[in-house]
This record gives structure tokens, sequence and C-alpha cells, in this order.
């Protein structure tokens, strides 16, 4: 703990500091400052708990350096030193909340008193801190071991049986009261926080303040439990909360954040109340209504009403004959359009379920593979790789996330037949060049540098093809151009060797009888 006297007059500072040294309560150190400028750079480098000071100073008053250090949120205890006793001095520093005001000249006894006044206050401050902080880091502990507590309940870690739960409360110093409550569990589904990477921590973290800020009382734990990425749930303590309540909080927070977010959201409301023991079975109940969910973004689902509409089966009404000439004929946009009709007439009736997503789903698949196999078979293994990396329970999910899932998939059977037709391309542009270069030295690298692939993609195109991996291509087509030259022509060995890109006469006879059965001079006899 540090003092600094600040008095323009000398010798009454440094006699302040040296009776308060000898006699006073002990610091950490005693700084003197002159004047305001002193002041405040001695402030600037060391925490000050106690000072006392002059109110008449020349270059600023001791008024206007407390007010200074009130406005930097500094809460240093003040003693005024001062030979004028003056009301509006004495009320002006009250208001900056100096602890004392001290007439000049100042007794020892008075000046010790004010002293020891002012440590124990700054003590009384420094506990006050303490224990405010560390009821912070308690409360801080407390809501992270509840919202970890109802994580295991929601998962069967913990029985569902009322004994162990007490049992499980007691063990993590949890308040065991909490097995007699009863709870209204509100779900919060929400969508695409997966494909927000940089930000999802962010979101998730602005989502559960939010949470916390909307549905819970001040008095009360305000526990927001993540289950996953899209499901969060709020056990609320039923006592003085009804459901009328709730659902009135949730089409408020629609209204106030919920647009603030990219995501989308929906709020499932349970038909009851539950005891601790039937939280499990509820918090199913609700997420088996969230899952099964598939046309509603940004709503409220009350249960209680949902319980009441009776089920009306839908039935996939498109015709796969249709959607397969349209592909045919790869009228992809206009079959997108009509697509998205159906997919949009679907989610206005209210009535579509997973199953029947996931019915379209594997029909417009079969679609699709039936089609490419049609056009170019040699695109559908390529295809169906690529296809499989779109998950089908994302696809399912939501009718906006199948209609993506359609877009996405008839771009990829563009993209793949498209790539095969300029498979075709690069082999016949490869082809061409190498019988307009035998004499060159063709390597895979440079040949495969020309249409943009790999080395080995591009042999493995050739292979597929020509039944020659590429480097065997080039030797066979060298060795037919050398037929030709032996059997048309006059020219030498060697140089028709030297012609065909061959550099050394012994590997030109060793590669002709392997691809002829005899040697360049038989074949010419």
């Amino acid at each position: 703990m540090n003092l600094l006297i600040v008095d323009d007059e000398y010798y009454s500072a440094e006699s302040t500091r040296r009776k308060i040294a000898e006699n006073g309560p002990v610091f950490t150190e005693i700084f003197c400052a002159y004047n305001m400028k002193q002041a405040l750079e001695i402030f600037s480098a060391n925490s000050i708990a106690i000072m006392i000071l002059d109110i008449e100073m020349p270059g600023g008053s001791g008024l206007e350096l407390l007010d200074h250090i009130r406005q930097n949120g500094l809460d240093t205890i003040c003693i005024f030193l001062t030979a004028y006793a003056k009301f509006e001095y004495v009320s002006k520093a009250m208001r900056l909340t100096s602890i004392d005001y001290l007439l000049k000249p100042v007794t020892d006894e008075d000046l010790l008193s004010a002293v020891s006044k002012a440590v124990e206050q700054y003590r009384q401050q420094t506990n006050i801190k303490l224990n405010t902080l560390q009821a912070g880091y308690w409360k801080e502990s407390e809501l992270y071991l509840w919202e970890l507590f109802w994580l295991d309940l929601s998962a069967g870690a913990i029985s569902s049986r009322k004994a162990d739960i007490v049992s499980e409360l007691n063990l993590r110093n949890l308040d065991a009261a909490a097995a007699e409550f009863t709870y209204l569990i509100l779900l919060i589904q929400c969508n695409g926080m997966d494909e927000m990477p940089l930000k999802k921590d962010l979101h998730e973290f602005l989502l559960k303040n939010i949470a916390r800020e909307y549905f819970y009382k001040k008095e009360e734990i305000p526990v927001v439990v993540r289950m996953n990425r899209q499901f969060y749930f709020l056990p609320l303590p039923g006592a003085g909360r009804s459901r009328e309540t709730l659902l009135s909080l949730c089409s408020k927070a629609f209204t106030d954040f919920v647009p603030r977010f990219p995501n989308t959201f929906n709020f499932y409301i349970p038909d009851r109340c539950c005891g601790i023991s039937d939280f499990q079975e509820m918090l199913r109940e609700l997420t088996d209504t969230a899952k099964s969910n598939v046309s509603l973004e940004n709503h409220v689902f009350d249960l209680a009403q949902l319980s009441r509409r009776e089920s009306v089966p839908v039935e996939i009404t498109f015709s796969e004959g249709h959607y397969s000439d349209l592909l045919l004929q790869r009228k992809t946009r206009h079959l997108m359009s009509e697509t998205t009709l159906f997919l949009n007439t679907l989610q206005h009736s209210g009535h579509a379920t997973r199953d029947t997503l996931t019915s379209f789903y594997y029909s417009f698949l079969q679609i699709l593979f039936s089609c490419m196999n049609t056009t170019d078979n040699e695109a559908l293994p390529l295809f169906r790789e690529q296809i499989s990396q779109f998950p089908v329970d994302r696809a399912c999910s939501s009718i906006p996330n199948l209609r993506d899932w359609v877009t996405d998939a008839l771009t990829l059977y563009e993209e793949c037949i498209r790539s095969c037709a300029d498979q075709d391309a690069a082999v016949t542009t490869v082809k061409n060049y190498i019988r307009s270069h035998l004499d060159e030295n063709l390597t895979r690298e440079s040949l495969a540098a020309m249409v943009y692939l790999t080395p080995d993609y591009l042999s493995h195109l050739f292979k597929r093809e020509t039944g020659f991996s590429l480097t065997n291509y080039i030797i066979y087509e060298r060795i037919e151009e050398a037929k030709r030259l032996l059997a048309g022509t006059s020219q030498n060995i060697s140089d028709i060797a030297t012609r065909c890109g061959f550099q050394n006469i012994s590997y030109f006879s060793k590669q002709f009888r392997r691809f002829t059965g005899v040697t360049p001079r038989e074949f010419r006899k």
C-alpha cells in the first residue's frame, strides 16, 4: 500500500512524510509531489492507495487533481490539508469522496488519526473487492457446474431416478433442492452454425448470453446447455413461470435479436412442466418434434398445439420420367426451377416429414445416376465418388437444405460430364501432339502440363482408352512410324531410329522386337 503527499510547500510535505513514516501505519512507499503535474506522473507509474493533498496549489488545485483521478476510475482515498476553512472547499471535497478535511496547522495526533482512518477504509474496500471478485468466480464456476450437470443428465450419464439425481447433486456440491423443483424445458434449434467456422464461437457466445437475458430471472442461475451445434436447451424453473409467458418471451426474442443473426432459429415449448425425473423424457419429446420439422424456420412450436393437430400424409407426386427427360436434354436450369417449385409447394403444405424428404432425395439421386449412365458412363464413378461427400442426414434435415442439395447435385452432375468430355479432348490433343513430334524428347510431365493434368492421371486416361500407359503409348507410336518408314523408304535403320525419337540403336531394336516380334532388319526383309 502506497501513500502520496501532494503539497506545494516543500518543508510541509517533508514534515508530513516524516511524521507518518515514524509514527503512522506502515506503507510500502511514501511519495511526495509538489504540484499537480508531478502527482499525475507518480499516479501513472504507481498504485496509490491514500493521498494527502493541499487544496490550494499553483498549476492545478488539489480539487482539480482529485477530480482528474476520479474521472480515470481511481478510488484512491483522499485527505485534504489546507489553511482555508471555507465551506465551498469542504462541500466540493466531500462530493469527490475524500474522507477527511483537516486545517493547517494540523496536530500530529489529528494527522495520524486521519491516516489510520484512511488505512482502515482502504482495507475494508480491498476486502469488499476481493469478496466481490471471489463471488464472481464462484458464480461463473457454479454456472459451469450446473450446465455440466444438465448436460450429463440429458445424455443419460446420470440416472433419471430421483434418488440418483440427489446423490449426484450432492457429489457435485450443487443444491440438492433442485431435484424437488418442476421445470419448463425450452429447446432452441439453431441452423447453419457449422457453415460459419470463423464466427460460430462468437455467435454461440452471443446466443447463450441473449438466451440468459431473455428467459431467466435475476435470482435464477441462467443455465444454457449446448447439446450439439444445432440444439440448446434451457431448464427453466417452473415456479412462477407460465407457458403463456414463455411463448410471449419467445415471440419477443424473434422480434428483438433473431434478425441480427445469419442463422435461423426455432423454439420448442413443452405442453407441461416436468419434474427432474421426467426431464429426459420431456427433452426427447422436444428434440423428436424438432427433428421432424423440415419446413418451418424462425418459428415457435408449442407442443400443446401440435398434439391437437392431425397428421396429414404427404405423397411424392413429381414425375420421375419428366425429370429424366429434362436431364437428358441438358435442361438443367429448367429442372432446377421445377424442383424448387415442387419443394416450395411441399414446404407451404406444412405437412412434410423427414421421411418425405428422404424419399425425394433417393428418387432424385437415382434419376441422376440413371441419366449419367446413359449420357456418359465414364463420368459415373467420378460422380458417385463426389456425391457421397454430401451427407444425406444434412440434406434431408430441412426443405431449404434439400433445395441446396439439389442445386449442388445438379452442378456436380454437369461438372462431371464436362470433366470427362474435357478428359477425352485432352487425350486427343496429346495423341495428335505425339504423332507430330516423335523425334522430340517426349515426357509424361511435359505432355501432362500441356493439358493441365497430372502425369499419373494422364497415363491413367491413356490406359483406359488405348490399353497403354502414356510412356508405352509414345513407344508404340514411334514403332508404328518406324514400321512405315522401314516398309516405304530406303533410309538406313539408324536414321529411322533417330527420326522416330530413339537415340540408341540397341534400344530401338529391343523395343521394335517387343512390339513386332522381329528385329527392324528382319521386318524390312
